[in-house]
């Protein structure tokens, strides 16, 4: 692993480098394909998308956990511990594409 991480500027030289494109065009096509992750990931849409063979992003929804009574592990008195409300998670996982490409 040699280098450093790429910055936004520099992720988006760099793919306007390699694809043709100026940085306009590709700051224009990374919008629109969060616009698309968006739609895809609402509570209209699926819930999944693909992204080229490379990533999968799937919604699950948490549901809401109750107050219970737990006990202080120090001074065993009896406590509160708060519920947590609903949620949506994304959830990514590599596809086949992607790995190939990381196994070299």
């Amino acid at each position: 692993m040699a280098g450093a991480k790429l910055t936004k500027a520099q992720f988006l030289a760099a793919v306007a480098e390699k694809s043709g494109l100026d940085k306009r065009q590709v700051n224009a096509l990374f919008d629109a394909l969060a616009s698309v992750i968006e739609e895809q990931l609402s509570d209209k849409g699926p819930g999944e998308v693909s992204i080229l063979n490379l990533l999968k992003l799937k919604v699950k929804a948490v549901a809401a956990t109750q107050d219970r009574e737990g006990l202080h592990p120090i001074t065993k008195e009896k406590t509160l511990i708060k519920g947590k409300p609903a949620s949506r998670k994304v959830k990514a996982s590599a596809m086949k594409g992607l790995k190939d490409l990381v196994a070299g």
